[in-house]
């Protein structure tokens, strides 16, 4: 399938993400900070600097865990007065979904399994 078919039906899926009462925000990022898909409820445009710090959270909490013996990072949370945010490394990529506070994100994992799926074919 060609890449701008995949990045077609990544964005209809971050689409149906975003779309998901109590989730505001999703993002696709790679490893180095580059900002592949991005989607927000509030805002149309990604701040410029959002994809290299999602980028420099995951690597240090990845850094992080290697220091304590906890092997790889899979996921980050981050919770803060307006809710949470979860970064999910994903193969080549980061893949965020920024939610209301108390969010369960159990509750989408059919829909973050999409993304994940569509992003397997990307690398």
């Amino acid at each position: 399938m060609g890449r701008r078919l995949k990045m077609r039906e990544l964005n209809i899926a971050l689409k149906d993400l975003v779309a998901t009462d109590g989730v505001n925000a999703s993002a696709v990022v790679t490893h180095d900070g580059i900002m592949v898909e991005y989607l927000n409820k509030h805002t149309g445009e990604a701040e410029l600097s959002l994809s290299a710090l999602i980028a420099m959270m995951a690597r240090m909490a990845e850094r992080s865990a290697k220091m304590l013996g906890k092997g790889d990072m899979e996921v980050l949370t981050a919770k803060a007065d307006g809710g949470i945010i979860l970064i999910e490394r994903f193969k080549d990529f980061l893949f965020l979904v920024a939610a209301d506070r108390g969010f369960d994100f159990s509750t989408i994992e059919h829909k973050r399994a999409r993304v994940r799926a569509i992003l397997s074919g990307m690398t």
